[in-house]
């Protein structure tokens, strides 16, 4: 079994943007003091994702060969039997990596673990399925957070990544037919809601100063702007091959939404050491696909 096979198979660009996440989460529960232990679970956060990415494709198994003959295992590159096996080592990996940084993190994996396969096996489909997936990344985010004692703020941070995923995920389902140009106007929405998190977390939960605040402010509304249009460049031309470019660029662009709930909760420095995860992310998806 080929390493580009492996990479392929676990869409190996988008592990960057598991770290993201925890990163940002660990750096807010910390207020930007990290330990080492943070490596523990970065790579736990990698494994569940990897672990997903597998599984996701032994259950989409018989679609792929109709509609992605591209992927791993309908080319033949690796066996059914061979793809589970790493699907479910994975899954095995980031449990032990998580319950060796504590019990808090093995409980939270556990609970991310049932996501994950709750996800790729029963509910896919429809914004119910988006919200499983969404609650995939919440869970991760919670997973960095527990680096430190969770509060209830731990819970109202991850809320930007929830709402964000929850809109990629319900267009990405169009990526193969292209035949709803509404769930473009969801996934706004969405945006829009991810937006307005990010704002009421500066109002609500963070103690800004009034520059910290225009400062804040200013950065969602460009990052809201550039996003949504990206995403209403899509309207006339809504096309798979368009919609697998904007999938991509939505999920590379966890990372800057990581980045800035970083900034705006004051952590300037920090947020721009999660930016640098960026450019490795995105030369790497130009190789190796990421939808």
């Amino acid at each position: 079994m080929a390493i580009i096979t492996l990479l392929k198979l676990v869409r190996a660009p988008a592990g960057f943007t598991a770290v993201s996440n925890i990163l940002a989460a660990a750096i807010i529960a910390t207020s930007g003091q990290l330990t080492v232990d943070i490596i523990l679970l970065c790579v736990a956060s990698v494994c569940f994702y990897f672990a997903g990415m597998a599984l996701n494709d032994c259950f989409d198994y018989k679609i792929d060969l109709a509609e992605r003959a591209n992927r791993p295992i309908p080319q033949g590159l690796i066996s059914i039997s061979q793809a589970w096996l790493v699907g479910f080592t994975l899954l095995g990996c980031a449990l032990l990596f998580a319950y060796l940084h504590s019990i808090t993190a093995f409980y939270l994996g556990l609970t991310l673990s049932c996501c994950i396969l709750l996800y790729n096996g029963v509910i896919k489909d429809g914004l119910a399925g988006s919200i499983f997936m969404a609650s995939c990344r919440y869970f991760n985010w919670l997973l960095g957070a527990s680096i430190a004692a969770l509060t209830i703020n731990s819970y109202y941070f991850a809320l930007p990544i929830l709402f964000y995923i929850i809109g990629l995920t319900y267009l990405s389902k169009q990526e193969v037919q292209a035949t709803n140009k509404n769930t473009i106007f969801f996934t706004a929405i969405m945006l829009l809601l991810t937006a307005v998190a990010m704002i009421w977390l500066t109002t609500q939960v963070l103690a800004l100063t009034v520059n910290q605040s225009i400062v804040a402010y200013s950065l969602i509304g460009i990052w809201f702007a550039l996003n949504v249009f990206k995403l209403a460049s899509i309207f006339k031309a809504f096309t798979p091959d368009n919609i697998q470019k904007m999938i991509t660029w939505l999920i590379i662009g966890v990372i800057p939404l990581d980045a800035l709930i970083v900034v705006i909760s004051g952590h300037y420095i920090l947020g721009c050491v999660i930016l640098a995860l960026l450019p490795p992310c995105r030369l790497l998806s130009k190789q190796l696909a990421m939808t």
